[in-house]
């Protein structure tokens, strides 16, 4: 099954809000916009997205750069260049939030 681009960059963006949807599945936003969707589909997709979210953060987390003895993390350059050789689909909108909220999660 080939899963849609855009409904792909719907869903990571369901997948990263905050508030009362954090870390729940996707799967009803998804529904809601795009009623045509199957039960497998929908598993899919929130599939898909929690592993881009998990691959993100972990990416961010292990890989901190050390600049005049202090630990930061990488540029969105790099972030995005790893990202994409994986998930070839994800907006630069979606991925500059996705780098942000990595960001955000490994200072934590």
């Amino acid at each position: 099954m080939t899963l849609s681009k855009e409904i792909l960059n719907i869903g990571l963006v369901f997948s990263m809000e905050f508030g009362k949807n954090w870390l729940q599945p996707i799967n009803k936003r998804l529904h809601n916009r795009f009623p045509e969707l199957t039960y497998a589909e929908l598993e899919d997709y929130n599939l898909v997205c929690q592993e881009v979210n998990k691959v993100a953060h972990n990416y961010i987390y292990s890989n901190p750069k050390k600049i005049n003895g202090v630990y930061n993390f990488m540029n969105l350059e790099e972030f995005s260049h790893f990202m994409l050789k994986e998930f070839n689909w994800i907006s630069e909108k979606n991925m500059i939030s996705l780098y942000n909220q990595s960001c955000y999660y490994a200072s934590k």
